[in-house]
């Protein structure tokens, strides 16, 4: 029985890799910061960390723009030290899919929303856990918002990824963990489906992507 698709494009964080916001709430107000969700949730960000995500300010930027719309003075150690606070981590089990799949025939893809912090911090712990020299290796091609100046679920990063003519859409699937993200992309033409909080993401798989 043929595949249902050629490929399959990931989301990273609450897809492939665990992360925990509240662990960056907490170490932000460990510094003083007691309301942090007032500028940054998983669904509504200030326009900061739009820019973050989209590669237009550097770190130094991020932490001064932080420090003007809090009234504080982190240093950007502190900064960098609550902000990756929410990474937990890369499970095992998902680089093994992600290889099994692509041993498989898939071609496999990485569409996240990310910052230059968060990716850095990924990569070492790839290189230190799993040997990997970056997180890329595990795909055909990355497709990260701070490199690529756009981010999800704005309509032009999923035009973007259809440049490539190693994808054809319509056998193509798309997993995120944030609906206005899958939206986006059925609405673009790639279709999607939502991972959700309940579900693995193998679960999500076989349920969705996989054939029986």
């Amino acid at each position: 029985m043929p595949q249902k698709y050629d490929s399959i494009i990931f989301d990273l964080g609450g897809v492939l890799y665990d992360i925990d916001l509240q662990r960056t709430k907490d170490a932000f107000a460990a510094l003083g910061l007691k309301d942090f969700d007032k500028f940054y949730t998983l669904k509504e960000q200030v326009a900061l960390f739009d820019s973050l995500e989209k590669g237009f300010i550097d770190e130094a930027g991020f932490v001064n723009g932080i420090n003007k719309i809090t009234n504080c003075d982190f240093s950007l150690d502190q900064v960098k030290k609550a902000w990756d606070a929410l990474l937990v981590g890369m499970p095992a089990e998902n680089v093994d899919l992600l290889r099994k799949l692509k041993n498989e025939g898939y071609q496999l893809y990485l569409l996240s929303n990310t910052n230059v912090f968060h990716y850095s911090c990924i990569n070492n712990e790839m290189q230190e856990k799993f040997g990997l020299g970056s997180l890329d290796e595990l795909f055909d091609n990355a497709y990260i918002s701070y490199k690529m100046g756009m981010r999800k679920p704005d309509t032009e990063i999923y035009y973007k990824l259809m440049q490539n003519p190693d994808i054809d859409p319509a056998k193509s699937i798309f997993i995120d963990d944030n609906e206005d993200n899958v939206n986006a992309s059925i609405e673009a033409g790639i279709p999607a489906v939502h991972k959700s909080k309940s579900m693995s993401l193998i679960e999500t798989l076989e349920r969705w992507v996989l054939d029986a």
